[in-house]
C-alpha cells in the first residue's frame, strides 16, 4: 500500500554560542556540533512546529514547499518521496511499513543506511496520523563527524582568512598566510559542522479519505466580522450564529456595507445539516439537552426554542411556537441546566428560568456560589460551572459549591474570557495568551500559547466537545479545530474560500448593470420608435396608391382624347 510522505529540514540557533544547529531528528535533546552543549525541545513545541507539516503535507501537491517556524525552531518542508540521504534513490513504501519498532534500510546503489522507526508512543501526542519517521540521525545527541558535514573554520589571527579545523586538534597552519595558530578555546568543541538533513514524515495513504470535506468553508459559512457564538452536541454537531458582512449596491451611489446575521449547523465532517438567514444579532447562544437550542438577541420581544435537527422553531402539539420573553434573557451570559431550566447571569444576579420562560425560586447556595461570575457553562459531566477573576467554581448536582480551581494569572492587561468543560470534567479556560486546561482534580496545564502557535491574542470564542476536542474562532472568519490531544484537525484559513466580493467589485458590477439598463432602454427606444415609423408609413400607403391611380386615370383619358381627336 502507499503511503504519503512529507521531507522536513529543521533549524534553531544554539542557546550557549548563538550558531545555528541543525535538528535532524525528532527529540526532545539536541546535541549542538559547535559547542557541544544540549538544547531541550519540549512536545509541545515539535507539537508547534509541526502542526502545519502535518496538516498541510498530505494535501500539497508533489513537489510543493512551504515553511513554517515556532519559537526558535525553523522547518521547511515538502511533499515528496522517502529517499537516501547519500544517493537520493527512493524507499520502498513496502520496506518502511515493514518496520514495527526501529530498523536500519541500507541502500543497495550507495551503501549509505536510513534509520526509520515506527512512532514511539511519547511522540504520538505531538505526531497524529503519522505512522513512521524516516531519514532521522539515529544518536540525537551525537556530535561525531556525519557524510553530510562541511568543515569548520575561524578566523587566522594574522591575516583573517578562514582556517579550517577538526575540533581536536589545537595547533593548525593557515593555508594562506602560512602562519602557526593556535585554535581559540570557544572553537574547539565545533569540529566539524553538520548541515541540516531532511527526514521523513510518513502517513498512511486513507489520511486523505478521512479529512474533512470543508463543504461549510466553500460555501461560505465561515465569514464573519467578529467571533461567532458557538456550542456542540453530544454527537459533535456545531452550531453557529455569525454575522455576516455584504457589500449592497445603493442606485447613484457608493455601496454600502450590510450585515446579515445567520444561524448554521454543520456535521463533524463539515457537511452542512441546515442555515438560516435573516435574523436578528444574536447576544447568546445556549443548548438544551433535550435536543433544542436557544438563540437570544436585543431590541425583539420574544425568542422561540429551535430544532437542533432543522433550526425552525419547535411546535408544541397544539402547534403553538414556545416563546421565552426576550428582556429576561438580555443578560451577561447564560446557561441550560441538565433539567432544560436556564440559568441567567443578570445585573450581579442569578435568575432560574423553566425551559417555557416562568421564574422559578432563588437556588441560595447556586446564587452565593456563582456571586460574581463572568461566566456560566454546563459541562458535558452534567454540572454547572462558574468563571470569576481568578477562579473556576464548580457545583455539584445539588446546586451547591463542590470544588473552587484557582488559575494561574496571566499578565496584568489580559483575562480569561471563555469556559468549556468535557464529558470527563477537564475544564478550558481560554485567556488573551493561552488556553489552560485544568483537570478534576485541578492539575493545569497549557496546551496552547498565542504566540508560539500562531493564534489571535485576544476576541477569541470556544466550543468544547464531550471528548476533550474542541473549536476555537477568531475574527475574520478564522475557525480551527483540535482534538483532545491538541492537535490541528481543521483550519478555515487554510482551505479554499469562495471569491467575496468587495466595494469595488460591487459598484463596477453596480455600473456595469446600470450602462447594460440604459442601453437596454435605448435599444428599447429605438425600437419603439422604428415601429412607429414603419406604422405611419403604412398608414400613407392607400393615399400614395390612390392618388398614384388618378394620375394612371387621367394620362389614360388624356391619350384616348387625343386618339378621337
Amino acid at each position: 500500500m502507499d503511503m504519503i510522505t512529507v521531507a522536513v529540514n529543521v533549524e534553531t540557533t544554539c542557546g550557549t554560542c548563538r550558531m545555528p544547529m541543525p535538528v535532524n531528528t525528532l527529540a526532545r535533546e539536541v546535541g549542538c556540533t559547535s559547542c557541544g552543549r544540549s538544547t531541550a525541545i519540549g512536545e509541545d513545541l515539535w507539537q508547534a512546529l509541526l502542526r502545519d507539516p502535518i496538516y498541510d503535507g498530505p494535501k500539497m501537491l508533489q513537489n510543493e514547499g512551504r515553511r513554517t517556524s515556532a519559537g526558535k525552531l525553523s522547518a521547511s518542508y515538502v511533499r515528496r518521496g522517502p529517499c537516501c540521504q547519500g544517493c537520493d534513490k527512493e524507499i520502498p513504501f513496502a520496506s518502511i511499513q515493514e518496520v514495527q519498532q526501529q530498523a536500519m534500510l541500507g541502500c543497495d546503489v550507495c551503501s549509505v543506511r536510513t534509520w526509520v522507526r515506527a512512532v514511539p508512543a511519547e511522540l504520538a501526542r505531538a505526531l497524529p496520523n503519522v505512522t513512521h519517521l524516516a531519514g532521522e540521525d539515529p544518536d540525537p545527541t551525537a556530535v561525531a563527524p556525519g557524510p553530510d558535514a562541511e568543515p569548520a573554520t575561524f578566523p587566522c589571527p594574522q591575516c583573517g582568512s578562514p582556517v579550517p579545523f577538526d575540533g581536536t586538534n589545537r595547533a593548525c597552519t593557515c593555508r594562506f598566510c602560512s602562519a602557526s595558530v593556535h585554535v581559540p578555546d570557544q572553537f574547539v568543541h565545533r569540529g566539524r559542522r553538520k548541515v541540516a538533513a531532511r527526514w521523513f514524515l510518513c502517513f498512511d495513504a486513507s489520511i486523505a479519505d478521512d479529512a474533512p470535506s470543508a463543504q461549510a468553508v466553500a460555501a461560505g459559512l465561515f465569514d464573519w466580522k467578529d467571533p461567532p457564538l458557538a456550542v456542540v452536541d453530544a454527537e459533535g454537531n456545531l452550531y453557529c450564529a455569525a454575522t455576516q458582512a455584504h457589500w449592497v449596491p445603493v442606485e447613484g451611489k457608493f455601496p454600502r456595507e450590510k450585515d446579515v446575521h445567520v444561524l448554521w449547523s454543520i456535521t463533524p465532517s463539515m457537511d452542512v445539516r441546515w442555515l438560516q438567514r435573516g435574523l436578528s444579532r444574536a447576544v447568546h447562544l445556549a443548548l438544551s439537552p433535550r435536543g433544542t437550542l436557544l438563540v437570544t438577541g436585543r431590541g425583539k420581544a420574544d425568542r422561540p426554542w429551535l430544532s437542533t435537527k432543522t433550526g425552525l422553531p419547535v411546535q408544541e402539539a397544539d402547534g403553538t411556537v414556545r416563546e421565552i420573553s426576550g428582556h429576561l434573557l438580555a443578560g451577561q451570559d447564560l446557561a441550560c441546566d441538565h433539567d432544560g431550566c436556564l440559568l441567567i447571569m443578570k445585573d450581579g444576579a442569578v435568575l432560574w428560568l423553566s425551559p417555557g420562560g416562568a421564574d422559578l425560586p432563588e437556588r441560595r447556595d447556586a446564587a452565593a456560589a456563582l456571586a460574581g461570575a463572568r461566566r456560566v457553562h454546563r459541562g458535558w459531566d452534567g454540572l454547572l460551572y462558574g468563571l470569576t477573576t481568578g477562579k473556576i467554581v464548580r457545583l455539584d448536582a445539588s446546586g451547591g459549591r463542590s470544588h473552587e480551581m484557582k488559575l494561574a494569572s496571566e499578565d496584568q492587561d489580559s483575562q480569561y474570557s471563555a469556559l468549556g468543560v468535557d464529558a470527563g470534567g477537564n475544564a478550558y479556560v481560554l485567556g488573551s495568551k493561552e488556553l489552560v486546561r485544568i483537570s478534576a482534580t485541578g492539575e493545569q496545564s497549557v496546551i496552547l500559547m498565542s504566540k508560539r502557535d500562531k493564534l489571535p491574542r485576544s476576541g477569541m470564542r470556544m466550543a468544547v466537545h464531550p471528548d476533550g476536542s474542541f473549536w476555537l474562532f477568531g475574527e475574520g472568519g478564522a475557525a480551527w479545530k483540535f482534538d483532545a490531544s491538541a492537535a490541528l484537525v481543521f483550519a478555515s484559513e487554510k482551505e479554499p474560500r469562495p471569491p467575496k466580493p468587495t466595494s469595488t467589485d460591487v459598484f463596477q458590477a453596480q455600473m456595469a448593470a446600470t450602462k447594460a439598463r440604459l442601453l437596454a432602454e435605448h435599444e428599447e427606444r429605438s425600437r419603439r420608435a422604428s415601429e412607429q415609423l414603419a406604422a405611419e408609413k403604412r398608414k400613407q400607403r392607400p393615399a400614395e396608391i390612390a392618388l398614384l391611380a388618378a394620375i394612371a386615370l387621367f394620362l389614360v383619358l388624356g391619350l384616348v382624347a387625343v386618339f378621337l381627336m
